[in-house]
């Protein structure tokens, strides 16, 4: 009897093609899973609540290994945290404290870009201290100096000392460079991140490339990417051996080296979400794209790109969904999927090795548990649901009748969809509780040129999917 297999999952989803025509082993939802480096899916650990912070302070970060909120303490204070799995407070000079626009580290202390209150008045702060003289509202360390941009504007601090911005002083200020005055797109600077050996300096619409030098009179303008830029600042992040991802109005986007001489390029790497990312971005609005953090997570490697919080329909709780690329070069594998976080997320960073995050009724959460021993599980929904498959005999009737599959853990819900013209419309097949070659196949009834998987569980534990195989009986023409 034939059969066809379902055993490559290095694509993950990719949603550029029809349901129709979508490659083997791609899948129209990846919900709460990844691909591991060997090519399997494996269900995401559990967001684990660890710390209820103050709802008067913002934001979260980690310094020389202990985890802050930021606080409008008026007086500089700093409260350490109690332990390692414990949130510490950073009091900033200033009696209110509204949002965080962007910090970065510097001498393994806080350079901070606040909004001070609703009306939009803007604090600089670098280890607790005011900085009146200070600009720009998004910053990045590079080269001994603290660099910040605004508008058209770059600004920079003094040669190893982001608290020291006396070159601004009146009337000739010196450490700044207008950035329009070489290209007309940068008039909406938003973000900075290294790039290779180069600051590259992100508008909404285009992409700057600098050397730059200690010595501000030596600094170099190289290169100007168009339509590669982003509004969501957050989101650019430094990613394997010297790219930058970035959240654009396309979807998400890579500046890569195109040969030797490092000149960049922009990459299409998240092209199979673009129809999912482009639908957001016109329903949700600029302005709350704009939200977006990007994070590596530590050990896998991962990409993160998390979204603010949003609805799958009226009746559901609003959550942020996490985009996540799972890049592995040795097995070829490059494979987005998707976590519903279950609740918003207004803040993240690094910790202990593991991603923590902070929601806007201010839990602070650890991605897999706080515990050393290994990773938690719960009972977060998964979903995988595939494009129809056919088998060598695309344009013929087939009489489906068995599954296997090869997988592991809590137990997968399986359902099958048969009518190319109403996807919606789906049967119940059984349960893979285990590797089910030993056990024997689940059998089914399906007369049709096309078949849809569906695997779903709701289940405390881990899972994992290796491999599917469907039976068919032999083929007629339709």
């Amino acid at each position: 009897m034939p059969y066809f297999t379902i055993t490559d999952f290095a694509a993950g989803l990719d949603l550029r093609r029809s349901e129709l025509t979508a490659p083997a082993g791609t899948l129209r939802s990846m919900r709460n899973a990844h691909v591991t480096p060997g090519g399997e899916i494996e269900k995401r650990m559990a967001f684990v609540p660890f710390w209820n912070c103050d709802p008067a302070s913002r934001g979260l970060v980690e310094v020389n290994q202990k985890l802050y909120a930021f606080g409008p303490n008026g007086p500089y204070k700093v409260e350490p945290p109690s332990g390692v799995w414990s949130v510490g407070v950073l009091g900033q000079q200033t009696t209110t404290l509204y949002e965080i626009i962007d910090y970065d580290l510097f001498d393994n202390k806080v350079f901070v870009i606040l909004w001070k209150d609703a009306a939009g008045n803007v604090g600089r702060y670098y280890d607790g201290l005011d900085l009146p003289l200070a600009r720009g509202f998004y910053c990045r360390t590079y080269k001994n100096k603290m660099y910040t941009v605004e508008h058209s504007i770059l600004y920079f601090s003094a040669i190893g000392n982001a608290g020291d911005w006396s070159g601004m002083a009146p009337p000739n200020p010196t450490n700044f460079i207008d950035l329009s005055m070489g290209d007309s797109d940068m008039t909406d600077s938003v973000a900075l991140e290294v790039y290779y050996d180069k600051l590259a300096i992100f508008s909404s619409t285009a992409v700057q490339l600098w050397i730059m030098d200690p010595d501000f009179t030596k600094n170099q303008y190289v290169q100007t990417l168009r339509q590669a830029g982003t509004t969501a600042w957050r989101s650019v992040m430094q990613y394997g051996s010297g790219d930058v991802m970035y959240l654009s109005q396309s979807g998400v986007r890579s500046l890569r080296a195109r040969n030797s001489s490092l000149a960049a390029a922009v990459s299409d790497i998240g092209s199979p979400l673009d129809p999912l990312l482009q639908d957001l971005f016109r329903s949700m609005g600029q302005d709350w794209m704009s939200g977006t953090i990007a994070l590596l997570q530590p050990v896998t490697g991962r990409f993160w790109i998390i979204m603010a919080g949003s609805k799958d329909n009226e009746a559901a709780p609003m959550t942020s969904k996490i985009y996540v690329l799972s890049a592995f070069p040795g097995p070829k594998i490059t494979a987005w999927s998707e976590y519903d976080a279950g609740f918003v997320i207004t803040a993240a960073c690094l910790h202990q090795n593991r991603v923590v995050v902070r929601d806007d009724n201010n839990m602070v959460y650890a991605y897999g548990g706080t515990s050393d021993v290994g990773p938690i599980y719960d009972d977060c929904p998964v979903e995988l649901i595939f494009p129809f498959h056919a088998g060598e005999g695309v344009a013929t009737f087939k009489g489906f009748t068995a599954l296997d599959a090869t997988c592991s853990g809590v137990p997968w819900q399986v359902s099958a969809a048969f009518n190319v013209a109403d996807p919606t419309v789906e049967d119940v097949i059984g349960v893979f509780d285990g590797p089910s070659f030993p056990q024997g196949k689940i059998q089914l009834f399906g007369h049709a040129t096309h078949m849809s998987l569906r695997l779903r569980s709701q289940e405390l534990g881990p899972q994992t999917l290796s491999n599917m195989v469907v039976h068919y009986a032999g083929a007629e023409t339709g």
